[in-house]
């Protein structure tokens, strides 16, 4: 469609995609003045850089990236645009920060995440080049969540570090990029499908078609148990969530790179789903801390990258949506694991669908308002994304930084991604200052960590010998 921006010119424009729409709803519901849609990042090395070059190959790379130059409008009765502005307009800015020591570096570099984009009519993204101590330099990049998430910011850091060792070193040029309207209008025409009218019925029958699911929670007392005493209701199994303010912390988690390795090796041997063995520790966790409870349900994301329109176009992709999966005790770890990955597989059968549409479809199905939930925390994991490299040097010493924005849509946000120096996995928690006791998250990934070596070391293990050995009172640091 055509409108009219504020100084008169007319531009071609789209409504916002579901996951975009996700992104602005859960902003402004929660605060206009956090940076929640702040997605900031930075990418380092050590050894030879060529500054000039790097700025050249920047330029480039945003050239044939169609997300750096969205726009988002406001029109009457707030309904929000997006449209492609002709040029990004984005100034490489070089920064010499080889005055301070490292870690100051990346504080002073975090806290400037948190500064608000003014996401109007304007630029929203913002490009650095960076000098750090001892011959560290790379690329800082401050984006907007309305037009990229985590895969898209990384493939537009690939690319751009492709282009720069092709420009120095004479690598392969790295392969187009995919039209950004094209992936738009193909989410827009979605609504009008049958494979929508059957999405719908899924996520309504999620809860009209099963036993109603129960909330199980990583703080303790668990607030569902609380609130059956307040409320004098005994067999209460969803639990009030109130919204709290979106100020967070993030605490991080490293599991060694062999054991990591290791884990991997079983995935690949087994045909076990990275991901779905992560989850296992997760809700073996929240199993334990629930009285070994069988039933849990808690939120995943969903990047729909499947095609290679979806992975080259850049955008918002992700989605949300709650899972449930019940494990019985007798159960080994790998036929665990096979359940956790059935259920995520109905979910990526229906993961199209806009995650407020879903999350609607089940309210009226529970006959709740949204503030009611069977979930206490999010869950994402990140696949390795090789960055290109050129000799051992850079390979080496890579390292790759998220900023975090101290500020979360999630109560407790846990993403599991892998180091770029050495492919170990970290176990980021973003939790909510409010109602997140810290110490807790530190025995969370305890019984994490526990039931990922147990399922390692013994993949036919089984579940009530896992709960039985991540119960407190037999690990170490227990209260």
């Amino acid at each position: 469609m055509e409108i009219k921006l504020k100084g008169g010119k007319k531009v071609n424009a789209y409504p916002l995609i579901p996951a975009q729409s996700l992104m602005l709803y859960l902003s402004e519901h929660h605060s206009t003045d956090a940076p929640v849609l702040n997605i900031v990042t930075g990418y380092y090395w050590q050894g030879e850089f060529d500054t000039e070059i790097m700025k050249e190959a920047l330029y480039e790379a945003m050239d044939r990236c169609d997300a750096i130059r969205l726009r988002f409008t406001k029109k009457p009765f707030n309904k929000v645009y997006q449209y492609l502005a002709p040029e990004h307009e984005i100034e490489i800015i070089e920064e010499d920060l080889t005055a301070m020591k490292w870690d100051y570096a990346h504080e002073f570099l975090k806290n400037r995440s948190h500064s608000i984009i003014d996401m109007w009519d304007k630029p929203v993204n913002e490009i650095r080049i960076i000098h750090l101590e001892n011959n560290y330099n790379g690329i800082y990049m401050k984006l907007h969540h309305l037009a990229f998430d985590g895969y898209s910011s990384k493939l537009l850091l690939s690319d751009a570090i492709a282009i720069y060792l092709h420009k120095k070193y004479g690598t392969a040029y790295p392969k187009p990029m995919r039209r950004y309207r094209d992936m738009v209008e193909k989410e827009l025409e979605y609504k009008k499908s049958e494979q929508h009218k059957r999405d719908k019925e899924f996520w309504k029958g999620t809860i009209k078609n099963h036993p109603e699911p129960i909330y199980t929670d990583y703080v303790r007392p668990s607030r569902l148990l609380q609130q059956r005493i307040e409320k004098n209701k005994p067999n209460l199994r969803k639990a009030e969530v109130l919204d709290a303010n979106p100020e967070s912390r993030t605490i991080k988690f490293s599991l060694d790179a062999e054991t990591s390795e290791k884990l991997m090796k079983m995935c690949a041997e087994r045909g076990l789903s990275v991901p779905c063995v992560l989850m296992m520790g997760m809700r073996s966790a929240l199993s334990s801390f629930n009285n070994n409870e069988k039933d849990i349900s808690y939120k995943i994301m969903v990047n729909r990258r499947a095609t290679l329109l979806d992975k080259k176009a850049g955008g918002v992709r992700m989605h949300f949506y709650s899972m449930r999966n019940i494990v019985e005790p007798e159960m080994t770890f790998t036929e665990a694991v096979r359940v956790i990955e059935a259920a995520q597989n109905d979910i990526f059968a229906h993961s199209n669908i806009s995650p407020m549409e879903a999350v609607i479809l089940r309210h009226l199905a529970m006959k709740t308002g949204t503030r009611y939930t069977y979930e206490c925390i999010t869950f994402s994991y990140h696949p390795h994304f090789p960055m290109p490299y050129y000799g051992e040097e850079m390979k080496k010493t890579s390292r790759g930084f998220w900023y975090n924005n101290d500020s979360s849509v999630q109560p407790l946000y846990l993403t599991v991604m892998h180091r770029a120096n050495d492919n170990g996995l970290d176990f980021n928690f973003e939790y909510r200052i409010v109602n997140s006791p810290l110490e807790e998250l530190y025995h969370f990934y305890d019984k994490i960590h526990d039931t990922l070596i147990m399922g390692i070391e013994n993949p036919d293990v089984k579940v009530s010998e896992i709960l039985e050995n991540i119960k407190e009172d037999r690990m170490t640091g227990a209260i």
